[in-house]
């Protein structure tokens, strides 16, 4: 399986798992939950064993005694993938849940890879945009958490609300834009993840990437710039896809376009 060893032991992640199939992996990006694939989870469980988890120090998963660079992060889902008995999975991640699996998709722990908007390399200039674009945003729910479940019904101000990640805000259900504030708001390790996962970026050699891999990105996405489709240039075969009228935080924007995906890339294994 090409599994990459390690002596350290993360605490077990939380996850939901429903369906049945072939198994596909959901991983969120920085600061969400797995609240961020209900729009496609109903459709994607009818034809996929679907394992949907919250990364380390997000939503209802702890925190690692460990830095939480992108290689202990990748670690710690290895781990649950053995624990829960999910040997070579689907994935679809968003963000730096996308960054993930193509890390497991290194280590030979993917059937196939959709990657929507995944972080990866930039300029200092591209990064420094990025990192206060999120720290903006880590403060603004922080402030808009306690009121975020009056506030967030009407849909003008939920759109607003999600205008970083979304592009159709609107469309996104009150219940769960307000877990998608809360859960940004309250990520136990946002600050440790924003230092060991998203700043210290570093060019990995992915020649080892075996399984089919699409790379998609939002027309909309203010917070990705370049990282996406120079990704797309270093994954050996990766296919570059861009979702039309979908932010940054592309699944709820245009969900049956994800779910094509997801097929897309599971029918080129």
């Amino acid at each position: 399986m090409g599994r990459v060893e390690t002596s350290t032991r993360h605490p077990r992640l939380d996850g939901h798992r429903e369906g049945s199939g072939a198994p596909l992996l959901l991983l969120p990006g920085l600061g969400s939950t797995r609240a961020e694939f209900q729009a496609v989870l109903p459709e994607l469980a009818r034809r996929y064993d679907v394992l949907a988890l919250d990364l380390p120090g997000q939503g209802r998963s702890p925190a690692l005694r460990t830095a939480p660079d992108v290689a202990a992060l990748t670690d710690a889902v290895e781990q649950e993938l053995d624990a829960r008995g999910v040997g070579v999975p689907h994935l679809l991640g968003v963000s730096l849940g996308g960054r993930i699996c193509l890390e497991l998709a290194q280590r030979q722990r993917a059937r196939s890879v959709v990657a929507i908007a995944p972080t990866g390399p930039l300029t200092p200039p591209e990064r420094a945009w990025q990192v206060a674009l999120l720290v903006s945003a880590r403060l603004g729910f922080r402030a808009l958490a306690p009121v975020a479940g009056p506030l967030l019904r009407p849909a003008v101000p939920r759109t607003a609300a999600l205008a970083l990640l979304r592009a159709r805000g609107w469309r996104t259900p009150p219940a769960e834009a307000v877990a998608l504030v809360r859960g940004f708001a309250e990520a136990e390790d946002f600050w440790r993840l924003v230092r060991h996962a998203v700043v210290p970026e570093a060019t990995i050699d992915y020649r080892a990437v075996g399984c089919p891999v699409l790379i998609a990105q939002g027309s909309h996405d203010v917070l990705t710039l370049s990282q996406a489709a120079l990704l797309a240039f270093l994954v050996p075969g990766a296919r570059f896809r861009v979702l039309p009228f979908a932010g940054h935080s592309g699944v709820a924007d245009v969900p049956e376009r994800v779910v094509r995906l997801v097929d897309e890339a599971a029918a080129s294994q």
